[in-house]
């Protein structure tokens, strides 16, 4: 399973005028196309007001066939001209593969998502990692989570190309903060992240929670 996600940063000024824009073009995509998009708002982890969109496709060419028309539908055209209006920079796409699964995942994203990651330097012991600490904090929690790798994306960008992360669903921001607690006092937890400088940068580790408005 591939996940498309585009990132969106409002200008300054833009206030709610770009969340609205944004809530207003998500509502008609998902009228239109077959691929419904996900529209979140950032909590914590990038800057004030961030706004991301997200869509789930099985392959290339079910993304594509979903897609491609709406790239010329006038009306689509419109509300992202809109967006734009209230945008510092065009939004940031990446597109990242499902490599593994802990836990029974959402059929539809939850309220409350969570995105931890870094690019890897050891490719082979990096997904390793990922994966034995996705079930890990799968067992502790009772969240299911998925890994995802990225493969496309913008390299400036917060999420980078190369990219290992798991994704983490829940229905509530005090969920997130009963499975935080957990983790912190987890000495099986504690221990697998004291080894995780052998396998990314950490300089361009990400910590990212959102939470979903459409």
């Amino acid at each position: 399973m591939k996940i498309v996600s585009n990132i969106m940063h409002p200008t300054p000024t833009a206030a709610n005028s770009g969340l609205e824009a944004a809530m207003k073009s998500t509502e008609y995509w998902n009228s239109k196309c077959s691929i419904p998009q996900t529209l979140y708002r950032v909590i914590a982890g990038m800057p004030l007001g961030t706004m991301a969109n997200s869509m789930r496709a099985d392959d290339w060419a079910s993304l594509s066939d979903a897609v491609v028309p709406m790239y010329t539908d006038e009306q689509n055209i419109r509300h992202q001209e809109e967006i734009g209006k209230y945008l510092s920079s065009a939004p940031e796409s990446s597109i990242a593969e499902v490599v593994h699964m802990a836990g029974q995942r959402p059929s539809a994203p939850t309220d409350i998502i969570s995105q931890t990651g870094a690019r890897a330097m050891d490719a082979l012991g990096a997904a390793a990692w990922m994966t034995d600490m996705a079930n890990y904090v799968n067992h502790v929690t009772g969240h299911p989570n998925v890994v995802i790798q990225v493969g496309y994306g913008v390299p400036n960008s917060t999420v980078k190309p190369g990219s290992i992360a798991i994704v983490t669903y829940q229905d509530s921001t005090a969920e997130h903060d009963e499975a935080t607690a957990k983790l912190r006092s987890d000495d099986g937890y504690l221990r697998r992240m004291a080894s995780a400088n052998d396998y990314f940068d950490m300089s361009s580790f990400f910590n990212i929670l959102m939470r979903k408005l459409i």
